[in-house]
């Protein structure tokens, strides 16, 4: 079993898209998930980017004030940047949540998926996977475009417990293929906190682990990691470490775990001169 695996960056107080990416770069990142705060940093992005793939978070609701049903140029905007820079960015997919916008026009959130480069519909807290299905294949039978999931294991964990690697056919279908997509990160029962691996979250990552191994992953796992301080982002390094070993990159996880004290040191400088302040996504 091998799959890459990546890192959520956006933009975190004081620290732009392209702080991160170089960030990044020095671990020889070969997936990043952006949010939009990438587009107007995008020409200091792409100076600095070198990942074999990327993915863009697309705006809900709770965040943005916003998502992909919305009546707003702002989304129309997003999907010309993203549109624009697929190639150099090297695109492969854009996350989706189901849209929440009250004054919101799902002819819209259809149209709009069938612009973007291969949207991956995700599962919500709370949300049962029938109704994930439900909106599912009615999303599918509104537009042309071909859809896919993003299995977020947290959001699962909240909605299903210890249940929550159980998932239907359907999404386990979607998961075995390489576009396989996940999110991952340390969580509570009722809470989606976005913690580093192995910190203060309760969701077991041995199972994570297994059901990895067990379903031979070979699509993409991104860490869906927010960091509160400076100090958070060693353990985002010592995630990567996890998720590398588990993915069998063992000469790229020797060289992060030879890197990371002098990326540290780069840290704490940094520190000195900026903030991080963390947001939930």
């Amino acid at each position: 079993m091998t799959f890459r695996t990546g890192i959520t960056i956006q933009a975190i107080g004081d620290l732009t898209p392209s702080n991160v990416v170089d960030l990044g770069m020095a671990i020889n990142l070969k997936h990043i998930e952006f949010d939009p705060t990438v587009f107007p940093d995008i020409s200091n992005v792409l100076k600095r980017l070198r990942t074999e793939q990327t993915t863009i978070h697309a705006p809900y609701m709770e965040d943005y004030h916003m998502d992909l049903s919305s009546k707003t140029s702002e989304i129309d905007k997003l999907i010309e940047d993203i549109t624009l820079y697929k190639s150099r960015m090297n695109i492969i997919g854009v996350i989706v949540h189901p849209p929440l916008d009250a004054g919101g026009d799902m002819d819209k959130f259809y149209n709009r998926l069938d612009m973007l480069p291969f949207p991956l519909l995700e599962n919500m807290p709370y949300q049962s996977w029938d109704d994930f299905l439900d909106f599912f294949d009615t999303t599918q039978a509104n537009v042309n475009n071909h859809l896919g999931m993003c299995f977020d294991i947290p959001h699962s964990f909240i909605t299903n417990g210890s249940k929550f690697l159980d998932i239907p056919v359907e999404v386990l279908n979607h998961l075995s293929s390489p576009k396989g997509y996940i999110h991952i990160s340390g969580g509570t029962a009722d809470e989606d906190t976005h913690y580093p691996l192995l910190t203060e979250g309760i969701i077991p990552f041995h199972e994570v682990e297994e059901f990895l191994k067990r379903i031979s992953f070979s699509g993409t796992v991104t860490m869906e990691l927010y960091p509160r301080s400076f100090q958070d982002i060693d353990k985002i390094l010592q995630s990567y470490i996890l998720m590398l070993s588990i993915a069998k990159k063992r000469i790229h996880k020797l060289s992060v775990q030879i890197k990371r004290p002098f990326i540290m040191r780069k840290i704490n400088k940094m520190a000195t001169t900026k903030k991080i302040t963390s947001e939930k996504g």
